[in-house]
């Protein structure tokens, strides 16, 4: 299951319920990061090729097994269009959303997770996996402010996205990924100083 990072990178995956900061959190990151030397590279999901945003819009009208294959195309077309690329070159890669969204996205859509897990069984394996969290009230809140959702943000879903990630988290670690779980409320500079902490510590160990 997932294919071993054997570049001089670093692959960081960061996934959590819409609205949870995690944006912001990349931003935060990519910075101090930089200022530590370090190369970085940001990506997302889904990408922002033809394939990448054909994925988006589908997503909206669309749910189930072939809303799931087109996410699976969309990121091994990310791997080895972007993600490999980078990670050869020895830079931290960052990107916002995985396997895990998948794992919380799909299976809210009804797909099993193991079906997720065999459309994803060539992926490379992320060196560390964020899981971040937030109370369901404040996601609700930060969804408020934004002027367009999509399906997922939509009619209060935060219970169910947190039910699926802890879920995920667990499905995740049983194939051996690293994940470093925070709690993104409100201690903002906190949590960036403690992914640093791990990357530069599991970095160290590759």
């Amino acid at each position: 299951m997932f294919k071993y990072n054997d570049t001089k990178g670093f692959l960081v995956a960061i996934d959590g319920p819409n609205g949870v900061g995690k944006t912001t959190l990349i931003k935060k990151l990519k910075t101090k990061l930089e200022i530590e030397k370090n190369e970085v590279y940001i990506t997302k999901e889904p990408t922002d090729t033809d394939l990448g945003k054909f994925t988006r819009n589908f997503a909206e009208h669309h749910a189930g097994i072939s809303l799931a294959c087109l996410v699976a195309a969309d990121r091994y077309e990310h791997i080895s269009a972007e993600i490999l690329p980078e990670l050869s070159k020895g830079k931290i890669v960052i990107t916002d959303r995985y396997i895990l969204s998948s794992l919380i996205l799909q299976c809210m859509d009804n797909v099993k997770d193991t079906v997720i897990f065999s459309l994803n069984s060539e992926i490379v394996k992320p060196n560390l996996q964020i899981a971040v969290f937030a109370n369901e009230d404040i996601l609700q809140n930060r969804l408020l402010e934004r002027k367009i959702l999509t399906r997922f943000e939509k009619e209060n879903q935060s219970h169910n996205e947190l039910y699926y990630m802890e879920k995920g988290v667990k499905a995740l670690q049983k194939e051996g990924i690293d994940v470093l779980m925070i709690n993104n409320n409100n201690n903002l500079e906190e949590n960036v100083q403690k992914i640093i902490s791990h990357i530069v510590a599991k970095w160290r160990t590759k």
